[in-house]
């Protein structure tokens, strides 16, 4: 958490910058599932997981941009590693190509926990994901593909951790 705060104090000043040439703005809850899970590094695969996030949006001509928050509810794997969660703040793009049908694109910066045997980390993560969603009225549903790079104590390694998720987001 030593890094998330600052973080996302980071984003929101980003944020805050964005309204001068929006021309409205989004506030949404979201709710995901993550899927297939994997730990390359252990040759482990996670339990599927759950998340809850916010996320604030601003509609600029043709892309929306916004900053957002996720925590990702503890998940065990088929190996010793358990108790995987993390708390994400990121930075979020979509655009609008056909419709209601959009890409998005996501970076942001993971505060990682898990309990592992015999291995220290310092529980710092940048994180990346991409996906296409819908939006219907004030609910977007979204698939997407995320990649976390987890910092370890020995000197240029890092574990990564990717899924895929399935997310809904109720917009006010």
């Amino acid at each position: 958490m030593r890094f998330v705060i600052p973080s996302a104090l980071i984003l929101i000043l980003c944020a805050v910058a964005v309204p001068a040439s929006a021309v409205g703005f989004d506030f949404g809850i979201a709710a995901g599932a993550q899927f297939n899970g994997d730990i390359s590094d252990f040759d482990l695969n996670t339990d599927d997981g759950f998340s809850l996030g916010l996320e604030l949006m601003f509609e600029i001509p043709i892309v929306k941009l916004g900053v957002g928050y996720e925590y990702g509810f503890p998940r065990d794997t088929d190996g010793l590693v358990s108790d995987i969660e993390y708390h994400l703040v990121y930075g979020i793009g979509r655009i609008h190509f056909l419709g209601p049908v959009y890409a998005m694109a996501r970076v942001g910066y993971a505060d990682v926990s898990a309990k592992v045997p015999d291995y220290k980390g310092s529980n710092a993560a940048m994180s990346w994901g991409a996906g296409f969603g819908v939006k219907i009225s004030k609910i977007k549903i979204e698939a997407m593909y995320s990649d976390f790079d987890i910092e370890v104590d020995q000197p240029g390694d890092s574990v990564r951790y990717t899924n895929y998720s399935a997310r809904l987001i109720y917009s006010f």
